[in-house]
């Protein structure tokens, strides 16, 4: 008895000393304290210091190595954002806005006169151009042209938190913290109005999940973490954190990290729990980059950007999409690096069931490359379809991707539409629908029933089509142009005026 006791204290005290004593970050930057960081759509990393020294730094290796590639200013960088041409946009507080338009190489300052003299705390960034700004007591304000003017479209609130959803970048959610106007507040005109608050806590960081479900942490007393299952209009607590929270990410398999006082801490069961993860200097935000999660940590003497990479994880997946042609979707993914990698399942749920195995694709093994796969669903029927891979190691261990979403529109009927321009001079174009894989005819005749040009003969996918016809070498008047697939036909005027 006494033996087997001894053996189960040690098996016990081996997965603690595994669990937590492995969780090892490494520290880079020494001698700064970090409040801000963010990677852009190209894989650079920026952070930004507060209190002195100060600047902000940028990585090109994943955070291994760091250059301090601007230090003026008289106060500090909160927030880092970065739009779809990796403009870079920073937070400065009390000195405003920063813009670099070319990597960090420069920066141009949009001043606290912009926003009506308030604090700068947070911005985010949408498509074309689209830049939401977040300031003390003076709301929102709104950028259309990459931060070149700004007009205000919420006011009062103190706003320290901006997320552009998913999934519908006309959606947006901000996050209030003061010591009585709190919430969550949402647009769905792309910040040109906002509705709220539908919660009454403090949001500092707003995260969502491939799912579309939404959590909420912040510094509100008792620390909840609130979730939501219909993109903010209703909100129930799942969990609370140990301190208060000021930044929170999700890592490759959508567990949440939070960083505030007491350090950073993990969540595997959806904000339920949350575990200290060996670091317990005050941090603040925190991103995750492949399989690496990356701190930014206050203090004159724990300051830094501490990084943990999560072994774990035996497969790095950089990204996984899919793709409709027709009635069938390509999946496509790729991997950073392979660890053990068996393979993985492709598994498939319509939008009321269960997820199946449809496929298997064999993995590389182990890797440091970039690995590309791909896989081909046939035969599908209209309807929205869910996919993740199933990872499998050599030695049985499993791990699930995100989800993707995919629609299939199947055409039903054949259809020939009107050309355009019509009149044309020299060409116009003829758009057609196709239901099946067909012989496609497109014969354009005169007014005496000859062939002037053979535009298409040849068998054709099922889709929807768009051709050029090109006139230059008739003369004007009135033609007829002819579609036939399969045994469908239909015929229309066209007229060429030079």
């Amino acid at each position: 008895m006494k033996r087997i006791s001894i053996k189960i204290f040690a098996m016990i005290f081996a997965l603690f000393f595994n669990e937590v004593f492995s969780q090892t970050w490494v520290r880079k930057n020494e001698g700064y304290s970090f409040w801000s960081i963010e990677k852009d759509f190209a894989g650079n990393i920026y952070a930004g210091t507060t209190g002195t020294p100060r600047g902000i730094f940028k990585s090109t290796d994943g955070g291994e190595t760091w250059t301090n590639i601007y230090s003026t200013g008289v106060s500090n960088y909160l927030e880092i954002a970065c739009d779809p041409q990796n403009n870079v946009y920073v937070a400065n507080s009390t000195n405003g806005l920063l813009i670099s338009t070319n990597g960090g190489v420069n920066f141009t300052n949009v001043p606290v006169s912009t926003f009506g003299g308030n604090s700068v705390n947070t911005v985010a960034c949408g498509p074309n151009g689209l830049v939401l700004v977040g300031v003390t007591s003076g709301g929102i304000y709104r950028s259309t042209d990459y931060g070149a003017t700004f007009t205000q479209t919420l006011s009062g609130y103190s706003i320290v938190s901006l997320e552009f959803d998913k999934f519908n970048p006309n959606r947006v959610y901000a996050g209030s913290s003061s010591t009585t106007l709190n919430g969550f507040f949402i647009s769905t005109n792309g910040g040109l109005t906002f509705s709220g608050p539908t919660n009454s806590i403090n949001v500092w960081e707003i995260l969502q999940r491939q799912n579309g479900e939404l959590f909420v942490l912040g510094t509100t007393a008792g620390y909840p973490v609130l979730k939501s299952t219909d993109l903010g209009l209703t909100w129930a607590q799942v969990g609370t954190t140990p301190n208060a929270i000021r930044g929170a990410c999700l890592d490759l398999v959508e567990n949440i990290y939070a960083a505030g006082n007491g350090g950073v801490y993990r969540s595997t069961n959806g904000g339920q729990t949350f575990t200290n993860m060996n670091l317990t200097s005050s941090s603040n935000k925190i991103i995750s980059y492949q399989n690496k999660i990356l701190a930014a940590v206050t203090g004159t003497t724990t300051g830094g950007i501490y990084i943990f990479t999560d072994q774990t994880i035996p497969v790095e997946l950089i990204s996984f999409e899919a793709f409709v042609n027709s009635n069938q979707i390509t999946l496509k993914w790729k991997t950073a690096t392979e660890l053990n990698n068996f393979g993985f399942e492709i598994q498939r749920r319509e939008s009321d069931g269960d997820y199946m195995t449809i496929g298997f694709v064999r993995g590389k093994g182990n890797s440091s490359e970039i690995c590309e796969y791909s896989y081909v669903d046939k035969n599908l029927k209209s309807g929205k379809y869910f996919y993740r891979l199933k990872q499998i190691d050599y030695d049985g261990i499993i791990s699930y991707s995100n989800e993707v979403v995919v629609e299939i529109n199947l055409l039903t009927q054949f259809n020939l539409e009107q050309n355009y321009p019509n009149p044309f001079n020299p060409s116009t174009k003829i758009k057609f629908s196709i239901p099946e894989n067909s012989l496609v005819k497109l014969t354009v005749y005169n007014l005496i029933g000859k062939v002037v040009k053979e535009i298409l003969n040849q068998s054709m996918n099922a889709g929807n089509y768009e051709v050029e016809v090109d006139g230059s070498n008739l003369s004007s008047g009135i033609y007829f142009y002819r579609l036939e697939a399969g045994k469908y036909s239909n015929t229309k005027r066209m007229i060429l005026i030079r």
